[in-house]
This record gives C-alpha cells, structure tokens and sequence, in this order.
C-alpha cells in the first residue's frame, strides 16, 4: 500500500455503480477493500473499475493509492504502458514518492526504455534515499541493461519554418569578382513542413554477448521536392558493461539526400561510452570517425567527432545537462575542411504531467583556407535556442504532444553562410 487509507469524509463520499444496485456512500477504505475482495475473486474488471473510480477522488492520498494499485494490477495483466501511465501520474502530484519513482524505473528498464529509467534513479537520488535502499539503487544502475529485444521511437510533426533551406536573405553576395546576384532558389524560403522522425532498435543475444543493432532517421518534407532533407543512419555493434561503465563500439553507415538526390555517404565507427558519477548524475562520451564523400566531390574527406555531456537531477523537478562538441571535416579541397567546437545546455522542470525545457547551443566554425570565389577563409558563429513543453496531461492514442520553438542565428564573414531561422513543431512521439 502506498500510503495509509483513512475514511472518507462526508463530502468525499464515493458512489459506485457496477452490474450490481447502486452503493452510495461508502468510504475509500471500504471500496479499497471491496476491490480488493473482487481481486481476490478474479474479478478484475469490477476491481478496476472500483479504483478507476477512486483514481479521481477529490483526496489526492486516495487517489495516489488508487493509482499505485492500478499500476501494480496492469503490470500483472502484463499492460506495462499502462503500469507507467499510473506511476507517472502519481509522480505529477507526489514528486518526491520515490517507492513510485523506482518502481517506475523498473518498469521503463523491462520496456527498453534504459534513458528514461537512468533519468528516473537519478531523480530518486536527488530526492533522497535511505542507505540501505541507496545502495540497491546503486547496484541497479550499475547492472542496467535493457532486456528488451527490439523497440521504436517516432515523432510526426507539423513545422512551419521561416527559412526551410537555411539560406541568406541578401540578394547578393560579395566575390573576388563582384557581388553576384543569388537566384530565388539560394535565399531563405518560408513555408510548413512535416518533420518526421524515429529510432529503432534490435538487441540479439549470441550467448553470454550482447549485440545491438540502431536504425535512425529524419525526414523534412516540404511542398517543393528540391527542399526535402531526409538523413538516415545505421550503427550495429556489441554492447559490454566493464565495472560501472556501459561500452558501445559500433560500426556506421549514414546516408543523406537532399533535394531527392543523395548529398553524402559515410562509413566509419563509432564508440559510446556511458558512467554513472553518483546517484544524480551520468557521464557519456562518444567519439566517430567516419570517411564522408559528398555530391561535391571536393568536400570528400574523413569525418572525426568527439562529445561529452554530464545529465544531472538536481530535484525531484528539475533537471540539466551540460555538453561539448568538437569535431573535423577533413576535404580535399581545403576551403571546404572544417573544425567546428560547441557547447549546449539543457534545462527541463516538471509541472505536473508536463515537462517544460530550454536548450541553448553555440558554436564556431573555422575553414583551413579560402574558397577561390571568395576573399576570406569561412568563419562561422552560430546560435541556436530551443524552448518547448510535453504535454503528458493531454494523450492521443498513446502519443504525447510535444510543441518547441527554435531560434536560429548563423553569422558569417561569407555571405552565402548568414542567416536566421524560426521554427515552430507541433508534434506527436510515441515509444512503443
């Protein structure tokens, strides 16, 4: 039991109504007893009826109570979405029920959901837990590893967008020659888009070894096909756990199409690293090395990234992170190699069901030399922000709405690379 069931007062009396006479004013615990006797008979729809009812009792102990069971009995009944709905809406209104909050963990761990259950332990740490419990706790998120064997994440979304293909506005840009006009097709076009993507995942298991294989991909589509931006990868590898520190090595392919013809291809490696610091933060460091060869073919050249970014619950509400990027395009026409190096920030706090979060990410860019069109070596400064809310309350056939605005800012010595951005995604996801 969740919490003590008391009586009800007069005011918050229950009626439940069932196949059977109506009852009227019975108190919570009596109803709490007479699922749990319907329980105990194998009726259970009777008994979740009786605490679908008492799941919106004015009493939020009560209806906490109601929830917690309800959790519990789809969970038996093998319904874990459901289980999770419950538990997370018990955590929109008791933040700091850690038993719900672990429980919770669990069950995201059991579904795949290995992000969101390490998001969970780390809440659960920041709350607070006592030493014996704690170090359970420490051994689970050590031990983590998803049992499950194949899942997807999407997101559709509708996007109306000031500058589609990231272009200047200026009419002219500036050359060793002159300043050459642009054509209508090479400045910042406006216009609504929809923006789909998604993940999925097949986890294989070849004895005491566990081999991992990702899909990844993300599809902007607009009126116009010579707009379309669709990017996909593929990552497949094995997946160990070395003391507290889970290991990904994976080999990579991506592919990139812009405008319906292919942009650029790649083949190379990837590594992923993941470490629990303490029980409310995670490090995670990843680095790729990739041969690119583009539709221009003077861009052609080996690909080098390297990240870091350490997540952190501060509470039971708020949570942060913190990132770094550098990585390198080598080319074979040196005004097309570049070095870029970023840092992002992420805030997110629940209200309620809800998730409100900013993002804020700058970076720099730097070419080794000179295109001969132009007069400088490119240097770039960038800002991009991000502001957004899942709304958990409202839910439409299992999917979460999610809403962001994103503010982005490119200024460049090289007129063609200097633009703003506005972009609106009135989205759906869903993990299943």
């Amino acid at each position: 039991m969740l919490v003590p069931a008391g009586f009800a007062s007069a005011s918050q009396a229950v009626t439940q109504c069932s196949e059977q006479p109506c009852v009227t004013g019975l108190s919570a615990q009596a109803l709490f007893a007479i699922a749990a006797d319907h329980l105990a008979a194998r009726r259970t729809a009777e008994a979740i009826t009786i605490l679908r009812a008492l799941a919106g009792d004015p009493n939020s102990d009560y209806r906490a109570e109601a929830r917690f069971r309800l959790a519990q009995l789809y969970e038996r009944l093998g319904d874990r979405a459901a289980a999770i709905g419950f538990y997370r809406a018990i955590l929109a209104e008791k933040p700091n029920a850690n038993r719900v909050r672990l429980d919770l963990a669990r069950l995201l761990a059991l579904t795949g959901d290995e992000a969101g259950a390490r998001r969970e332990l780390r809440t659960a740490g920041a709350v607070g837990l006592p030493d014996d419990v704690a170090r359970v706790v420490d051994q689970f998120a050590t031990a983590l590893r998803s049992r499950r064997r194949v899942g997807v994440t999407f997101e559709v979304a509708i996007a109306p967008d000031s500058n589609i293909n990231a272009s200047t506005s200026r009419n002219t840009i500036e050359t060793v020659i002159d300043d050459l006009p642009l054509s209508p097709s090479a400045q910042a076009r406006s216009g609504i888009g929809l923006a789909l993507s998604g993940q999925g995942f097949w986890r294989a298991a070849f004895g005491k070894q566990t081999w991992l294989t990702r899909l990844s991909g993300r599809a902007d589509i607009y009126g116009k096909r010579r707009f379309h931006d669709v990017s996909a990868s593929l990552a497949s590898g094995p997946e160990y756990q070395l003391g507290r520190i889970r290991v990904r090595p994976a080999a990579l392919v991506t592919r990139r199409w812009y405008g319906g013809e292919l942009y650029s291809k790649g083949y190379g490696g990837t590594l992923n690293l993941l470490r629990p610091i303490n029980r409310t933060a995670q490090l995670e460091l990843e680095t790729t090395i990739a041969a690119n060869a583009f539709r221009v073919h003077q861009q052609d050249g080996t690909f080098y990234d390297a990240s870091f970014a350490l997540d952190k619950a501060f509470n039971s509400r708020i949570s942060g992170r913190i990132g770094a990027r550098i990585n390198r395009q080598n080319a074979s026409d040196p005004g097309y190699a570049l070095t870029t190096g970023g840092l992002d920030l992420l805030a997110a706090r629940r209200i309620g069901r809800s998730t409100v979060f900013a993002q804020l990410n700058g970076s720099r860019t730097v070419a080794d030399a000179r295109l001969q069109l132009f007069r400088e070596a490119r240097r770039d400064w960038r800002l991009d922000a991000t502001a957004g809310v899942l709304l958990g309350r409202w839910r439409f056939q299992d999917l979460s709405p999610v809403i962001r605005v994103t503010r982005s800012e490119s200024r460049s010595n090289i007129g063609l690379y200097d633009f703003v951005r506005t972009r609106i995604e009135f989205a759906l996801s869903r993990e299943f």
